[in-house]
């Protein structure tokens, strides 16, 4: 009799797992959203350096994301930089830096998420 329960208590347990496995693979995924925020206050932060915060707030993990900064005033030609991230996880957050050629007080900074790919 305790082999016929925990046998169907076994057959329940893995029908189970093999319909969330299966709702996972086919439930509607959503894309990365990716949000930055500069970290400017740091200490020990060089006169060429902007960092930042990438958050990913999605169920979905962000491939080769590229986050792209661009410095200048009005009239000033822009420096552009870039760095690229392995990846961002779902629901996590990495910190980076651009390193730019001249120093970035008084001008104006602007980064963005430029790309990312499906992993």
């Amino acid at each position: 009799m305790v082999e016929w329960i925990v046998g169907v208590g076994s057959t329940l347990l893995v029908l189970i797992m093999i319909g969330f496995v299966g709702l996972e693979v086919f439930a509607d995924s959503s894309s990365p959203q990716l949000s930055i925020t500069l970290l400017n206050d740091e200490p020990g932060i060089a006169p060429n350096e902007v960092r930042f915060e990438v958050r990913n707030s999605a169920d979905t993990t962000a491939a080769a994301v590229v986050i792209r900064g661009h410095l200048g005033n009005e009239g000033d030609p822009t420096q552009i930089s870039e760095v690229t991230f392995d990846y961002v996880p779902a629901h996590s957050k990495a910190r980076g830096a651009l390193i730019f050629a001249t120093a970035v007080a008084g001008k104006k900074v602007a980064v963005r998420a430029a790309g990312y790919s499906d992993p």
